[in-house]
Order: structure tokens, then sequence, then C-alpha cells
């Protein structure tokens, strides 16, 4: 997937924008900080961090959005003092739960998805998540969109 027909190029200005946001989201986490607020990032980030956020990870390894350098990079923005995956943190060791779906075959039937839209929060925001999941409609043939929503309530 790095050798795509461009030669890599739209690979590349991935990793940048991926740099680049890291630098903006220390920003944001830090003046959140500084004026006593917390800070929560919600979507789709394309990345599925662990193996436990790909139903197929060992095939998955060479896929962009589970590349090695994409996980090192999805790492570094996450710590206990820094920003929180709150999903994750719910299920530590859990195989999911799934936010992406491909269309082809009977992925979303057989739940074979990826975790790609993530709830990052600064820890004290992150420690107030009493439930989360993906709002997961089990009717396959009312789908209207290959992701499901990320909830997660936050007893504020």
């Amino acid at each position: 997937m790095r050798e795509a027909p461009d030669g890599g190029a739209r690979y590349e200005r991935k990793m940048r924008f991926l740099d680049a946001f890291a630098r903006q989201l220390t920003r944001s986490r830090r003046d959140a900080r500084a004026r006593g607020r917390e800070l929560l990032l919600m979507g789709d980030l394309n990345i599925a961090h662990t193996r436990h956020d790909v139903r197929n990870w060992r095939r998955s390894n060479q896929v962009e959005g589970h590349l090695p350098e994409e996980r090192e990079w999805f790492g570094s923005i996450l710590s206990p003092r820094t920003l929180v995956d709150v999903v994750r943190s719910r299920f530590p060791d859990t195989d999911g739960p799934y936010s992406w779906w491909s269309w082809l075959g009977e992925s979303f039937t057989n739940d074979v998805g990826w975790r790609i839209d993530y709830h990052l929060a600064t820890p004290a925001l992150a420690r107030a998540a009493v439930a989360a999941g993906t709002d997961r409609d089990p009717a396959a043939d009312r789908r209207i969109s290959d992701h499901a929503p990320v909830v997660v309530d936050y007893a504020l």
C-alpha cells in the first residue's frame, strides 16, 4: 500500500500531516490545561492502533491504516498523562468494539471490522467515562454508512 501508483507520495503526505497534527494536538491540549479545561478529540483517524483494533490483524499489518509506522505514531500521541483512548481504556484486552466494516462480503454481519473512530481525552475526562462502545445496528440491511458511531457516556 505504501508504494501506490504515485510512488508512495500520498502516503508520505499522510505521514507529514500526522506529524503536524500531533504538534497541534499537543498545543491544543496544553492550551486547554492552561485554561482549566479538558480536551476531547473525537473522530475517524483511519488508523487501527492495536491488534485488538483489527479483526484480521496479521493480514492487516501490510495495509495502510494499520502499518507499523502509523501505529507507532498513534502510540506517540497517547499516554496516561496526555491523551487516553477512552474506549480502549474501558476494553483493554478485547477485540473491538469495531467502528468500520468493509461493504464487501459479509464483513458487517460477521463483525470483521476495524476500530478507527476514537474518543481521545485528557486523563481527567477519560476517568469520567462510565460507558463506551459503538452504536452498531445489527440490521445490516439498514446501514447507511460503513462506520458506526462511537458513543461514550461521561459523568460530568
